[in-house]
């Protein structure tokens, strides 16, 4: 980890050395600021994962540097492998840079350190991503943790096509000090590709290609001689290998992953925007301790499509945005027979837990063009999420579909050296149908308990209401410092309230 702390400030300085290379921006600071918050001129976020779109993202430069911290408490609404509740402070920043008229650098830099409170049911970290392939206790506890991640790219353009190339690296500690003792270390790369070619005078069409290869390694350690908690390694809805509980501790997760995007996309930034893409992800959990056997295989397949239109009537602008995707996810299980000394012969496979995601969004906007002084906008959305999983051998399964609606309003006011940014966000979100269905699970366990409180969370009603504010204080040239905070309420119908908060302390230029 001190290699990655050297490479870690290292990125962090880069805004800094990066804009003091290049000639200062003519639009004054604020006005720079304005034109990023706003969504008058921007692309749809499914679009900007192409690099090669992020060289028509602003044409203007922008970085910041911050330090904050953040804390959320909430009780029995959230999934027990998150735990409930995070505390934590960090530091972070981003940069987006005009090298010359061709060239457009980009990237960011964070670190955070952190504690998940009372987490239960899952020792490995990413539960998001490698779930129910989780090693657990029935122990738990608080996890603390230090993450590091930099980011960067590049893209030129020729006047007839533009070329760009990203690149992100993230690693993860995560640790407990006191029994169960569980010491998870992620490495987490991902890069991607890009080429986009005129097609008329205003729209780009483009191909992204990008690539992820992560790893995890797990080890639980126990000092307690006296006692020592039994090791699962879950299988889904309640299930685990029964053949390899107890006292195998020790867990490698290794995974790669493909895919790609078709992007069409104005360079004005208003007009028609559509984007298709599709990802491959695959990850095996091998026991370390059992000279790396191969405990289960999973294949995840996503596939997304976006359409968004932006246009400007008389000082108002406005815009629609489709949002679909599709996700399937399969598990395998290695059968393995007799161990010839510690060497475990694998006799075949078993069809494991699956599940399917389908989800829908339609969102829009209206607001004023970003002017001298003011820009306000309003954001409206709903969206629909539908979940169904199964273990078949177990004839287990779980499902569940939901609605979301909301409406988020935004304004910014600058005048003399002082900038004053407000938003405010109310949604509701409410469940359509949901079935949880374990034969033959002894519901007096701590697992199906908690499965169950999962469950109950999951299809819990609620109502979400966000505040946010950031003040700005110019300093001397086009520099600024900036204080800003937000506060997040839930209410749920049967699981109680939840709250979280952030402040941070920053500097744009």
């Amino acid at each position: 980890m001190r290699c990655i702390r050297h490479i870690f400030l290292w990125a962090l300085c880069q805004p800094v050395l990066s804009a003091a290379a290049v000639q200062a921006d003519s639009l004054p600071l604020f006005r720079r600021a304005m034109l990023d918050a706003s969504p008058a001129a921007a692309l749809p976020a499914a679009v900007l994962r192409n690099p090669a779109a992020m060289w028509y993202r602003q044409g203007f430069s922008l970085s910041e540097l911050s330090i904050g911290y953040e804390d959320s408490r909430r009780g029995t609404a959230a999934l027990a492998q998150d735990g409930n509740g995070y505390g934590g402070f960090g530091f972070a920043a981003r940069s987006f840079v005009l090298t010359g008229p061709k060239g457009r650098a980009f990237g960011g830099a964070g670190y955070t350190n952190g504690t998940r409170r009372d987490v239960r049911w899952s020792e490995t970290a990413d539960f998001a991503l490698l779930y129910p392939y989780v090693t657990a206790d029935s122990v738990g506890g608080s996890l603390s943790s230090e993450t590091y991640r930099f980011s960067g790219g590049y893209a030129h353009t020729t006047g007839e096509w533009t070329w760009a190339a990203w690149l992100d690296y993230r690693a993860l500690l995560e640790y407990r000090e006191v029994d169960p003792r569980p010491r998870n270390v992620v490495s987490d790369l991902q890069g991607s590709l890009a080429a986009a070619r005129n097609v008329g005078s205003e729209y780009r069409l483009s191909l992204a290609v990008r690539g992820r290869k992560y790893g995890q390694r797990g080890d639980i350690a126990f000092y307690n001689e006296t006692y020592q908690a039994s090791v699962y390694h879950l299988t889904g809805l309640g299930m685990d290998y029964v053949r390899f509980a107890g006292v195998q501790t020790s867990a490698n997760y290794s995974g790669w992953g493909a895919g790609g995007s078709v992007d069409l996309f104005p360079a004005s930034r208003n007009g028609f925007s559509a984007s298709a893409g599709y990802d491959y992800f695959t990850f095996r959990k091998e026991m370390t301790g059992m000279n790396n056997l191969p405990l289960v295989s999973v294949a995840d397949h996503s596939a997304s499509a976006t359409a968004a239109y932006n246009g400007r009537a008389d000082r108002v602008a406005w815009g629609v945005t489709a949002e679909g995707g599709y996700r399937k996810r399969n598990g395998t299980e290695h059968i393995f027979g007799d161990p010839a000394g510690n060497i475990y012969p694998e006799i075949g496979t078993s069809e494991g837990y699956s599940d399917r995601i389908v989800n829908g969004t339609v969102s829009g906007f209206v607001g004023s063009l970003p002017a001298a002084h003011t820009v306000w906008w309003v954001k409206p959305s709903v969206s629909w999420f539908d979940f169904r999983s199964e273990y078949p051998s177990a004839l287990r399964r779980m499902s569940f579909s939901r609605w979301q609606a909301g409406m988020d309003a935004a304004a910014i006011c600058a005048w003399e050296q002082w900038m004053l940014q407000a938003e405010v966000g109310l949604s509701r979100s409410g469940r359509i149908s949901g079935e949880l269905a374990l034969p033959e699970a002894d519901f007096s366990t701590s697992r199906i308990r908690t499965l169950e409180a999962n469950y109950r969370y999951l299809t819990d009603d609620f109502t979400r209401l966000r505040l946010g504010i950031r003040v700005s204080r110019r300093i001397g040239g086009e520099r600024a410092i900036f204080a800003q905070g937000g506060w997040t309420h839930d209410w749920f119908s049967a699981c109680g309230t939840a709250d979280g908060w952030s402040v941070s302390l920053g500097f744009a230029f």
